[in-house]
């Protein structure tokens, strides 16, 4: 099973980021962007995991998050990977909610770390993808876009929950399902 550790969107935000999807569209850019039913924050890829190795997995990701609050998340900047240069990936970062979705993320690579989930080598930096370029050129006007796109139009949520995802690879695009979701304390 291919797996990752992420906080999936609400409705309400889903929605205004698919609009500004569509916004951005319009610059007509060579970006492959990502459908807004499969729009969430990663938290931690981990990858291929045998299902005989699940249920340690579930009762850890449980175990790290024990105790942590729900919080409010908004949107704060566009931006690009690599910040200069020919960029690869569309990106929405995150104002309120980054400390702690920080916080979680280390309470979880500590966790799994015994069950030989690594650390991730680069600084952890809360951001949504929108898109991945697919070629060289063409992203003027998309990266004019993304520096004159009112960011503040984009609602906040709370965040109610983190959950383990399963990631089926097929032609026609990825297949995203919950397998555990972790509720937070104070979540409605």
């Amino acid at each position: 099973m291919r797996l990752f550790i992420a906080i999936n969107i609400d409705s309400s935000l889903r929605d205004s980021l698919a609009a500004l999807q569509v916004r951005l569209r319009q610059a007509e850019a060579p970006v492959r962007w990502v459908k807004p039913d499969h729009l969430h924050f990663t938290l931690k890829f981990l990858g291929p995991v045998p299902e005989a190795r699940l249920a340690a997995l579930r009762e850890a990701l449980r175990s790290s998050l024990a105790g942590v609050t729900s919080f409010p998340l908004s949107l704060e900047r566009l931006g690009t990977f690599p910040p200069k240069g020919r960029p690869r990936v569309v990106w929405v970062g995150v104002g309120a909610g980054a400390g702690e979705m920080a916080g979680i993320r280390e309470r979880i690579d500590t966790t799994l770390l015994p069950l030989g989930f690594p650390r991730e080598g680069r600084p952890f930096q809360p951001h949504l993808t929108l898109g991945r370029v697919k070629e060289a050129g063409r992203v003027d006007r998309l990266l004019e876009e993304l520096r004159t796109v009112p960011i503040g139009e984009i609602r906040r949520m709370q965040v109610p929950s983190v959950e383990l995802m399963h990631s089926q690879l097929h032609p026609a695009g990825a297949v995203h399902t919950v397998i555990d979701a972790v509720p937070l304390v104070g979540a409605t």
